[in-house]
């Protein structure tokens, strides 16, 4: 019988497949078991209501996905009364998203939600605001006295979702788990501009926007390949995942767990049908723990 738990922190999933922030809402209850996954990561929320970016919030490209959603949300004091528990009534582990402007907001975010989690995530990679945001994510001195001070609020277990939009992500992963996080998530989405031509104008508002879909898989795998190479630390790797022989990858480059994000527009279902197939090969290729496949590309 093959052993599909993995740890993340001091937490344990019952497996490694988790559903990313920002990429689905409630509906997805009606349509996947979610008691069938490892956790799901909940939608980034904010000290404040944020009314986001002005539509379109998400267009279809030729070969993935452009999103402009500005963190939109209801502000920290509904989603404890409203979201967070509708999340929490299911057998699965519920991580928080957070996001913020500033080191304070963050800080105030992570106070709150001590008592009522024992893991969050610091999205410190949104490309779709004015403030905040993917500005954590690109500056190490920032993020480590941001993630420092998040900590002495915080004693549960820290995930830091950081940007793809680095010159080097092991200098920021570094920075991060210095700071005190205990696990760190590779990637959001990537920089990315498109245009209508004919009126010879950008598609979004804020024209530039975070592309996301298969064709990021490649710069994802190989940022979570560089930083287990180097850190060895616990990693949930995600980026162009769309079926299991993505999330295999990641599991083999080094991901203690995999995040679908986009995949979930086109099938609701993807998620839990990656879970059934990682089943089907632990079995058949009589791999009894993850651990005995986790990183062996990224080995010397």
């Amino acid at each position: 019988m093959s052993n599909l738990k993995v740890q993340l922190g001091k937490l344990s999933l019952k497996n490694p497949v988790l559903l990313a922030s920002g990429t689905f809402d409630r509906s997805i209850a009606q349509k996947i078991d979610l008691n069938k996954l490892g956790g799901i990561v909940t939608k980034t929320v904010t000290l404040k209501p944020r009314s986001g970016n002005p539509l379109p919030h998400i267009i279809k490209t030729k070969y993935g996905w452009l999103n402009s959603v500005g963190l939109k949300n209801p502000g920290i004091i509904k989603y404890l009364k409203e979201d967070l528990p509708f999340w929490q009534r299911f057998d699965t582990v519920v991580i928080p998203s957070l996001g913020g402007e500033t080191v304070q907001e963050y800080s105030q975010l992570a106070k709150l939600l001590s008592s009522y989690t024992k893991i969050i995530e610091l999205n410190v990679s949104c490309p779709n605001v004015e403030k905040g945001g993917m500005a954590f994510g690109i500056d190490e001195k920032i993020l480590h006295r941001m993630i420092k001070k998040v900590r002495r609020q915080f004693p549960g277990t820290i995930i830091v979702k950081l940007s793809p939009n680095v010159t080097d992500i092991t200098k920021i992963a570094k920075a991060a788990l210095d700071g005190g996080a205990n696990v760190l998530s590779l990637t959001n989405t990537i920089l990315g501009l498109e245009i209508d031509n004919k009126p010879k104008k950008a598609k979004f508002f804020r024209k530039v926007g975070g592309y996301s879909g298969g064709a990021i898989k490649p710069i994802s795998l190989r940022m979570v390949y560089e930083v287990y190479r180097h850190l060895k630390c616990p990693l949930i790797g995600g980026g162009g995942i769309e079926d299991f022989d993505d999330a295999l990858d990641y599991i083999m480059v080094g991901a203690s767990a995999v995040a679908i994000g986009s995949a979930n527009f086109l099938d609701a279902k993807i998620s839990v049908k990656i879970v059934n197939s990682l089943e089907k090969y632990c079995q058949r290729e009589k791999v009894k723990d993850l651990s005995q496949i986790r990183g062996i590309i990224s080995k010397d």
